[in-house]
């Protein structure tokens, strides 16, 4: 950052470099995001019906670099460093935008759309208290991506298409209880996207970018769930989830920076989630509600995982039948 630093710095015995100190640093960030999903359905027969939804962001990320310590002037007993400039949030900006060729630090903000998804619901089998139901499509990447020169931008898609697989049925087990239980297989195709390539696992800011072949990592998701009706409007359930993904895999010019992007990419986790559900759909079918719709609470938890962040979840629901 300065010569005086690097000729100061190269004077000094190994063991007087390992105690020298310009000073330490470290960042922080807040993030406020919020998700609202838009989708609908078409009923081709009783038992076939098509969907998409596409969801909508709005994110906005403070990042701020924050100065712990202040940086020394001298070193060992002998070695004494004068006019040393001082290295503050000023010189760290400078270092990110200048040299490692990052846009500023601060204040990011962005409104724009995710991944969407399309596919058609089947229903192929019918019993009187029990029906089985297959759903296939594609997550197609309309989301905003990752900007490699920004430290502190959000995705809000993949990046690539997903072609998924869902396989489930339902059991009424007495009048006022059923199970259902389905599985999702997930295949998320390879695709080549420009990135920024680390060469250390501990700090990943780098000059080094270049085009990277990835294959993120395949998913199973599998459900069960226990409904229970108290009456024609008011419904809750119990949902027990676990999803598990593969590792991902990275193709670039550099091998190190491959195994760097792929360390702790598998990924498993145990999920607890509760509903509450008021439901106008009888009492629309007996001409006494003028809307049919559900309206949906739910609180979800993840209990155990791998690779994933512990976070409680709350979700509020309205769809509406045309």
């Amino acid at each position: 950052m300065d010569a005086s630093i690097d000729s100061f710095l190269g004077s000094l015995s190994p063991a007087d470099q390992a105690s020298f100190s310009l000073g330490t640093f470290e960042g922080n960030a807040n993030s406020k995001l919020t998700v609202q999903g838009m989708g609908g359905g078409y009923g081709i027969t009783n038992n076939l019906t098509f969907y998409g939804f596409i969801p909508f962001y709005t994110a906005e990320v403070n990042m701020r670099i924050v100065r712990t310590a202040k940086g020394q002037t001298s070193a060992g007993s002998q070695l004494q460093l004068s006019n040393l400039p001082d290295v503050d949030n000023r010189l760290i900006q400078s270092l990110v935008v200048n040299y490692f060729g990052y846009k500023p630090l601060g204040n990011w903000k962005a409104t724009d759309f995710g991944d969407a998804e399309v596919g058609f619901l089947l229903r192929f089998k019918k019993w009187k208290d029990a029906g089985l139901l297959m759903s296939m499509g594609a997550v197609i990447p309309t989301g905003k991506k990752d900007d490699p020169d920004i430290l502190q931008d959000i995705a809000f898609g993949d990046g690539q298409w997903d072609g998924f697989l869902e396989f489930g049925g339902g059991l009424k087990l007495l009048s006022f209880l059923s199970l259902d239980a389905w599985t999702r297989l997930t295949y998320q195709f390879p695709y080549s996207t420009n990135l920024r390539l680390p060469d250390s696992p501990v700090f990943p800011v780098t000059t080094r970018k270049g085009t990277t072949e990835i294959k993120l990592g395949n998913k199973v998701l599998a459900n069960i769930q226990a409904n229970i009706r108290f009456s024609d409007q008011w419904m809750s359930s119990l949902l027990y989830s676990l999803e598990y993904k593969e590792a991902d895999k990275y193709k670039s010019a550099y091998e190190s920076a491959n195994s760097i992007l792929q360390i702790d990419s598998e990924k498993n986790s145990q999920i607890a989630k509760v509903n509450l559900t008021y439901s106008t759909l009888a009492l629309f079918q007996q001409k006494k509600f003028i809307i049919p719709l559900n309206l949906n609470i739910s609180a979800q938890t993840i209990f155990s995982g791998k690779n994933v962040p512990y976070y409680n979840r709350y979700d509020l629901e309205i769809a509406l039948y045309f």
